[in-house]
């Protein structure tokens, strides 16, 4: 096997490539890993573990403002950014993530920068040199969606890309798009003292959550002087840099503001612009690489995971997927990824965080349901910690069978993990109810909750 000949080549270093390659070379393949850069992928230099990070700096500063209530005292408070992302950038370098070139080529695996394109279903080229493979994984990720809105180009406007660069924030700002990543940039900026609008044109903030939840969070939001716009459409934008005026309609009435800066996030797009089609690969600019159960192809040597497939764009279904595929490649008999029990996390200060089906999905779906419900006010946690707002809903069907739940609460994606779990295997919310808690914990809820679920 020449050095441009592999068992297996991966495109795409992230959180769906880089675990798939670690895996293979642990296994004895010969693994070509192919990224444009950084090595390590989306996640680790620019979305989770940056954004996560900035997100705890904001939580204590928080937590701080209203350290009197809890009897703590400080002579003065205040914050500095450039401490904050120095902090962000230490963060990255403890995980390993800013030398995983080093991590991968130590484990044998060659790595090669630049952008692949396939010349046909066992060959890719790379700049002027080509690659072959028996097998393939295609994980290239996806990209912030950028939306047509005139004047938008020429004002300018930043994505969590350029959030995470900025070196001192924006007095002001406008969010477009009010899904996770735009509500934790609206927390992010606001506690720094930024004036924050949050825009969507759905009629709530995080729109594929309960709707207990989106208004909880709205709430939360207009409490710390965010604005939020729901069914609001943008209907132009002007200025330049530092002055930039957004025009929109809102219940049929047209305002303006003027802010300093312009966020983008209304969502992502898989990247896809990789020659598919001459390997025999379908998909679509929009939903992504078509893919079976097994995570292959319609080229059958070729697999896809992560937010290529748009099975899920989380990191922790890229994850998942990797291993899944990687099962796959080295056995005979294969096995099927499932995403019935696919947990999600918004990072507030106030975490929300979902599993299974919503209440909307299962009415929408026609199956019957009920629900059992605990406000975190009712436990001891919340007395002792001094935040009351939040609450655990649990979605079970008419014998009790945990099909879904949704939380706001401190520790949301903490307290998510036993629902995950019931909702896999089918667990009855008895179960649960009779499961013993420590105490006080947050996720006493959650056994209050299923307590009020009947079972038969």
């Amino acid at each position: 096997m020449s050095s441009n000949e592999f068992d297996i080549i991966i495109i795409g270093s992230g959180s769906g490539g880089g675990v798939a390659a670690h895996m293979l070379a642990n296994q004895g393949k010969k693994v070509g890993l192919i990224d444009k850069g950084p090595f390590g992928g989306e996640c680790s230099h620019y979305g989770c573990m940056p954004t996560k990070s900035l997100l705890e700096s904001a939580k204590v500063y928080e937590i701080a403002k209203h350290a009197p209530a809890y009897g703590v005292r400080a002579n003065s408070l205040t914050f500095n950014y450039p401490s904050i992302k120095a902090r962000v950038e230490k963060v990255i370098r403890q995980s390993g993530f800013d030398d995983s070139v080093a991590t991968f080529v130590h484990e044998g695996i060659t790595t090669i920068r630049g952008r692949a394109h396939f010349i046909d279903e066992h060959t890719v080229s790379v700049a002027d040199r080509r690659y072959k493979a028996n097998t393939f994984i295609v994980a290239t990720g996806s990209t912030s969606k950028i939306t047509e809105i005139p004047g938008l180009q020429h004002t300018g406007y930043i994505t969590h890309r350029e959030a995470i660069a900025l070196e001192k924030l924006p007095k002001s700002i406008f969010i477009i798009g009010a899904g996770a990543i735009g509500a934790e940039y609206a927390e992010i900026f606001s506690t720094f003292g930024s004036r924050v609008h949050l825009c969507d044109a759905s009629t709530r903030i995080l729109s594929n959550e309960d709707h207990t939840a989106s208004q909880l969070v709205h709430d939360m939001f207009e409490n710390k002087g965010i604005r939020v716009h729901t069914s609001s459409e943008i209907i132009k934008v002007e200025g330049s840099k530092g002055r930039k005026t957004i025009t929109y309609r809102e219940n049929n009435t047209e305002h303006s503001v003027t802010v300093e800066e312009i966020m983008l996030t209304v969502g992502r797009k898989p990247n896809v612009d990789l020659g598919l089609s001459n390997a025999g690969v379908t998909y679509s600019p929009h939903a992504g690489i078509r893919v079976n159960k097994r995570l292959q192809t319609t080229s059958k040597h070729i697999y896809a995971i992560g937010d290529v497939t748009s099975k899920g764009m989380y990191t922790h279904v890229a994850n998942y997927q990797a291993r899944i595929a990687v099962y796959n490649i080295l056995h005979k008999k294969k096995v099927a990824a499932e995403y019935h029990a696919i947990p999600r996390v918004t990072y507030l200060h106030t975490e929300v965080a979902a599993v299974g089906y919503s209440e909307e999905q299962l009415k929408s779906e026609g199956i019957a349901y009920q629900v059992g419900s605990a406000s975190i006010s009712v436990i001891a946690r919340s007395i002792t910690s001094g935040q009351n707002e939040g609450f655990v809903k649990v979605f079970a069907s008419h014998t009790g069978v945990v099909l879904g739940a949704s939380i706001v609460a401190p520790r949301a994606g903490e307290i998510i993990h036993e629902l995950t779990l019931a909702t896999q295997v089918g667990l009855k919310a008895d179960k649960i109810a009779n499961m013993v808690h420590a105490f006080p914990t947050w996720s006493e809820a959650v056994r209050v909750a299923c307590a009020k679920i009947h079972c038969i």
